[in-house]
């Protein structure tokens, strides 16, 4: 950690208003997926405003709008052994759900406050810290404000093909708790397929919803025996099938879910998958269940006694923050970065519960203790 004079300045120049109006600006800034060019905007202003070096990494997507890129600074001499990275993205406005940031008392609500926009201005307030404290730096550290990690994460895989670094500090909703390890992802779509019939003759034909909804069953039953299966979710998020016509269904679709712990294997729910395939068509005969991988990202969990975490409990300790390592229950670009080689530890305000809900919130008191973390962190580097 650095000395004490200069982590006390660093931490005095953390500007507490600005970094609320930040993160007020960017709740209000609609940038669901693929459409992030609003927020790469405000952001890249908020870190030229703040004297910081920022240069934009463009990031293509077909159909995309324009604006889109990743937006990278980089401070003290290179490489980067500290990256921060936050998601500028967050999921569509959902249905009855109004745009902009309301303040009540200490909680800022709206779109993306705790996932994770909160985080993202945190880590500017850092960075501009770190600049306005004149603090020289030995090491170089890195931030990176990506798009897509609410879809699959492009945008940090264009981020890892130019900048890398032994520790990475993602900012997603922890409550402030460094989770060194984190949880797997598996994501498959499943299709049944049946035979039409009218509707009054079921014998006749063969329903793909019966038969998918009888095959979805048998999943969460067999997932329910995997190892560590408390700590698993499975999740049944998306179902479509049948018409409104009087008839038997003949197709019915599924998007399936599934989080693992860290360590857990894709064969696990592969083999599960199969299992409950073949006990669903052994009750809907004439049925065909297939299903094919849509995503699929491996847990991690780091060893607290690596070199390259040595830094976290001292900027814990200088901010006042208890030090307790927890598992991230949730997917999020750490995995990416864990495959590339990184330590990627998962560590930013607000709380997962609230995320992709109508009730998305931030406590401000604990994003400023974020910023002061971030820039002790990035101090010390």
């Amino acid at each position: 950690m650095p000395g004490a004079d200069t982590l006390a300045r660093v931490l005095a120049a953390v500007d507490a208003d600005g970094l609320e109006r930040l993160a007020a600006e960017a709740v209000s800034c609609y940038s669901p997926s693929y459409a992030e060019g609003p927020a790469v905007d405000l952001f890249e202003e908020a870190i030229l405003a703040a004297g910081l070096p920022c240069r934009r990494q463009p990031v293509p997507a077909e159909g995309a709008f324009g604006g889109r890129a990743n937006l990278v600074v980089e401070l003290g001499p290179g490489p980067a052994e500290l990256l921060f990275v936050g998601h500028l993205d967050t999921i569509p406005l959902l249905s009855d759900e109004k745009l902009g940031a309301r303040r009540e008392g200490d909680l800022l609500h709206g779109l993306g406050a705790a996932d994770m926009k909160a985080g993202c201005a945190a880590m500017v307030a850092a960075f501009a810290a770190v600049a306005a404290a004149g603090t020289s730096l030995e090491r170089g550290i890195a931030l990176g404000l990506v798009v897509g990690e609410e879809e699959y994460g492009d945008g940090a895989a264009k981020l890892l093909e130019e900048l890398r670094a032994p520790l990475v500090v993602i900012g997603e909703p922890t409550g402030l708790v460094p989770c060194f390890a984190h949880n797997g992802y598996f994501e498959a779509h499943l299709e049944a397929t049946g035979v039409r019939a009218h509707a009054a003759l079921p014998d006749v034909g063969a329903n793909a919803i019966h038969a998918l909804l009888d095959w979805v069953r048998a999943i969460v039953g067999e997932l329910g025996g995997l190892p560590a299966s408390d700590s698993a979710a499975v999740n049944l998020r998306e179902i479509n099938g049948g018409e409104s016509r009087f008839v038997i269904a003949d197709r019915c679709t599924a998007l399936l879910d599934v989080h693992l712990p860290p360590g857990g294997d894709r064969a696990w729910v592969e083999k599960a998958l199969g299992t409950a395939r073949d006990a669903a068509i052994a009750a809907n005969g004439r049925a065909r269940l297939d299903w094919r991988l849509a995503y699929w990202a491996a847990g991690y969990a780091l060893d607290a006694a690596d070199p390259r975490l040595a830094a976290i409990a001292p900027a814990f300790a200088a901010c006042g923050l208890p030090c307790q390592p927890a598992v991230f229950r949730s997917h999020s670009d750490g995995s990416l970065f864990h495959a590339a080689g990184s330590a990627p530890v998962i560590c930013g305000p607000g709380r997962l519960e609230v995320a992709h809900t109508k009730d998305d919130q931030v406590s401000c008191s604990e994003m400023l203790a974020a910023a002061r973390l971030y820039a002790a962190l990035a101090a010390g580097a």
